[in-house]
């Protein structure tokens, strides 16, 4: 049990940046908008959008950034750089809390794991 518990942050932090991953290609492959369209007189067109369409280059740049912060946390906690694990949980969460907003709740597990993993770092012995 004691193994298990020493690994748990590492874990906890690979599990956050496979769910960054999976919530970033979730965003990318599923609707993001929607465009409508009136003519004089004519029919209306929906058409439906994906993140690409609808954001183009620089939103597929923000899902790198949120991978790469998911990511983060794990990588320097294999380093021994509990600081910087920190710094960049609570960069993460705290992005992951303003994107709620325009793209909804899609990093949310990862933001969970993340934050349950520095829950665990920290309640260590001797951390």
């Amino acid at each position: 049990m004691r193994a298990f518990l020493s690994r748990l942050p590492a874990l906890l932090f690979g599990l956050a940046a496979v769910l960054g991953l999976l919530a970033g290609l979730a965003v990318l492959l599923t609707a993001g908008a929607t465009q409508v369209s009136v003519t004089n007189g004519g029919p209306q067109i929906i058409t439906h959008l994906n993140w690409v369409e609808a954001q183009g280059a620089w939103g597929v740049i923000s899902l790198f950034i949120f991978g790469a912060l998911y990511y983060a946390p794990y990588r320097f906690y294999t380093r021994g750089r509990r600081g910087m694990v920190l710094l960049f949980v609570a960069a993460s969460v705290v992005l992951t809390l303003l994107a709620s907003f325009s793209i909804g709740i899609y990093y949310w597990p990862a933001a969970l794991a993340a934050l349950l993993g520095s829950a665990a770092m920290l309640l260590q012995p001797g951390s």
